[in-house]
């Protein structure tokens, strides 16, 4: 919170305290635009917040004079931080920091000259809190996208030592580190460590897969007991081991503590143990297999390793070979055009953020008017609309949770600020310090706990204040009376224009199905034509699943939030995303046999059942948007009898030695679209009743 500070000590001493006051208020809320982003794009968030700020600060200070305009350019600003919402995480924080901005210097009547004079400092203030943030973050350029892939490296290494599913997702946690790197400005060399350390991820996940699934094979053929499955879980604990170290290894701070053994030489040994061991002739396939998907694992490990030390002990120069892809940078005026292509596509009342932005803009609108034409006289009133901006938000749960714990937090910090100033009587230092103190605690908390975020940034804002009008306890008890009415206000129109997520449930859940679908096509026809696999093509679809199923349980979280009325069938919705994340599971596993056999005969066998499996997914995904169902699911049994014939076929048995297991998965696919079909059509016929019930009920 140094440029928050800074201006105030520097006013204070000079006996400007009006200039260093607007220009820490120019700093304060830029700091919290682009917290979890790296430092390249924070940056860029921060300098756009700038210009957002002191533009939205002369339009406040210029137009204030006649309450009319300035009724119609609160209402204006509220749309237009509505519609920011769908342009991704940055740009919300900068229309509020804009629009919070315009409210606060509205209160201020200015000509246009001192208006400018006002929306200067402003930005000054604002620019030099991003320039000592980039400042800082010059000595750690990689720190967030070290700390998000390493977050990953830890999360597969939970997976891999248990493999427990629900631990936490390990999709989530890639596509997180794959979104870092996508908007990371790193220098080339690191960016090619970070992405080949992703891939080596991703190839970790497939193998473990591939060597879960080898695992119940050998359970079913020899036994729980079995000398193999120990050495396994002892090949599996030092790969944990292993991915761990890689993941400490990858933070900014190494570890204090390793092990006293090398996992390498834990892995080695049990895997040496297993080459040697007696193979049963009913297990030998399936051992052998093991064996190699071991060896793969290994190796991948191990270039991991070295990955991962060559970045943590700087010595990225000394790595001569770097797979992995190319930079993809998007050009400036394509980045712009995406923008408004966006936000066209969301110009309709059939947009949660298009309902959003008219909500915003009638709330800023009426709680301006209020405290400017009401009968009431309100001294700072601006607190109304500043209220309604931060507490409105596009979704039930959101608005409510936070326009209450904005009232607590407001009347807590109230009761702070009072404690403090009979405790303390302030003096201009006093209140820099206090300031300073409260602002850093504010911002502490901002993640953490809305509510006590609240009762320090209330604080702030009154010692803030204080500087240049001395009465901190009417300031105090003035901002509790606007909380409690721009509050009220914001969750009145909310509640009377609701936007509820059961609209868009069904059209998350339908989104996941369709991504699903393509995602097993490109692996299916990978088997039918090996000619047709491409990584870069099917990583992409992986990356465009797992968004799917984020968005998708997203949504149904949100939706079982709400009231009961208004929320989409749990049962239907969850029963969903779990058949389609086993059905996930599945078409990884598929995709991992491939490794072991990259270049293997075709199998057009599995044509008609890629067809088939596009066919259900396609069906399923129409039926969940309410426009029916097919009757009846295609001949999958026919299917399943063809691949069982060609996993028993000696010559293609012995080229793809894993195709019984594909078969496994193939009718583990089939299981959980059957499922789907009949939760689908248990909903129709669910529909058809309560309406009938209703009627019958009413005669």
């Amino acid at each position: 919170m140094l440029g928050f500070a800074l201006p105030l000590v520097i006013g204070v001493a000079t006996g400007h305290v009006a200039e260093g006051v607007a220009m820490a208020g120019g700093a304060i809320g830029i700091g919290s635009v682009g917290l979890n982003a790296t430092s390249s794009a924070r940056v860029r968030a921060m300098l756009l917040a700038c210009v957002g700020v002191a533009v939205s600060a002369f339009v406040g200070s210029a137009t204030s004079r006649i309450d009319w305009l300035a009724i119609l350019v609160a209402g204006i600003w509220g749309v237009g931080v509505g519609m920011l919402v769908p342009l991704g995480k940055y740009a919300t924080p900068i229309g509020l920091q804009a629009a919070a901005a315009l409210i606060v210097l509205s209160h201020f009547s200015l000509d246009p000259l001192h208006a400018a004079l006002q929306a200067f400092l402003i930005f000054a203030g604002a620019l030099l809190q991003t320039g000592l943030i980039w400042l800082v973050s010059r000595g750690y350029v990689t720190t967030i996208e070290r700390i998000t892939l390493a977050q990953a490296y830890e999360i597969l290494a939970e997976h891999v030592h248990g493999s427990v599913e629900g631990v936490r997702p390990v999709g989530e946690a890639l596509l997180n580190a794959y979104e870092m790197l996508a908007e990371s400005s790193m220098p080339e060399r690191p960016w090619k460590v970070f992405h080949a350390l992703l891939e080596e991820a991703e190839r970790i996940r497939l193998l473990e897969i591939a060597i879960f699934q080898l695992r119940l094979n050998i359970e079913h053929q020899l036994g729980k007991d079995a000398k193999y499955i120990y050495e396994l879980d002892q090949v599996l604990e030092a790969a944990a081991t292993e991915l761990r170290l890689i993941a400490y290894d990858l933070k900014p701070s190494s570890p204090f503590v390793r092990p006293v053994q090398s996992p390498y030489i834990q892995f080695k040994l049990a895997l040496h143990t297993i080459r040697n061991l007696e193979k049963p002739p009913e297990s030998e396939q399936t051992l052998q297999q093991l064996i190699s998907y071991c060896d793969k694992l290994r190796s991948t490990l191990h270039h991991a390793k070295k990955l991962a030390r060559s970045w943590s002990y700087k010595q990225l120069r000394h790595v001569t070979s770097i797979p992995g892809g190319s930079r993809a940078t998007q050009q400036s005026h394509l980045q712009w055009h995406n923008a408004f292509t966006t936000l066209r596509a969301n110009l309709s009342l059939q947009s949660a953020a298009f309902r959003h932005a008219i909500r915003l803009g009638i709330a800023l609108a009426l709680s301006t008017a209020f405290y400017r034409l009401g009968p009431l006289p309100i001294e700072r009133g601006y607190w109304i609309p500043l209220t309604a901006l931060v507490v409105l938000r596009p979704d039930f749960t959101n608005t409510f949770a936070r326009g209450l714990a904005r009232t607590l937090g407001t009347f807590l910090g109230v009761g702070l600020t009072t404690i403090l100033v009979g405790l303390l009587m302030p003096t201009h230092w006093w209140l820099v310090i206090l300031d300073a103190v409260m602002a850093y605690l504010a911002f502490a908390f901002l993640f953490a706990n809305y509510a006590l975020f609240s009762v320090f940034m209330t604080s702030s804002i009154v010692f803030l204040l204080t500087l240049v009008i001395p009465n901190p306890l009417l300031t105090a008890v003035d901002r509790m009376v606007d909380t409690l009415i721009g509050g009220a206000l914001a969750l009145l129109i909310y509640a009377l224009w609701p936007t509820w997520e059961q609209v868009h449930v069904s059209h998350n859940i339908a989104e996941r199905m369709r991504t699903l679908r393509d995602f097993g096509a490109a692996i299916l026809q990978a088997y039918v034509n090996p000619g047709s696999y491409d990584e870069f093509a099917l990583y992409t679809l992986l990356l465009k699943t797992r968004l799917a199923l984020s968005n998708a349980e997203a949504s149904v979280t949100r939706s079982l939030q709400e009231p009961a009325q208004h929320q989409f069938d749990a049962d239907l919705g969850q029963g969903l995303l779990e058949s389609s994340r086993a059905i996930m599971r599945s078409l990884l596993a598929i995709e991992s046999y491939l490794l072991d056999r990259p270049n293997h005969k075709g199998l057009p066998h599995i044509s008609t059942f890629c067809t088939h499996f596009c066919m259900a997914m396609s069906d399923i995904a129409v039926a969940i948007g309410g426009h029916g169902i097919a009757k009846e699911l295609p001949n999958f049994q026919k299917d399943l009898r063809s691949l069982d014939c060609l996993a028993k076929n000696q010559v293609y048995s012995s080229e793809f030695p894993m195709l019984d297991a594909l078969v496994v998965e193939a009718k583990a696919i089939v299981r959980h679209i059957i499922y789907m079909h009949q939760l689908l059509i248990a909903r129709r016929e669910h529909d058809k009743i309560v309406p009938h019930l209703a009627r019958e009920s009413v005669s």
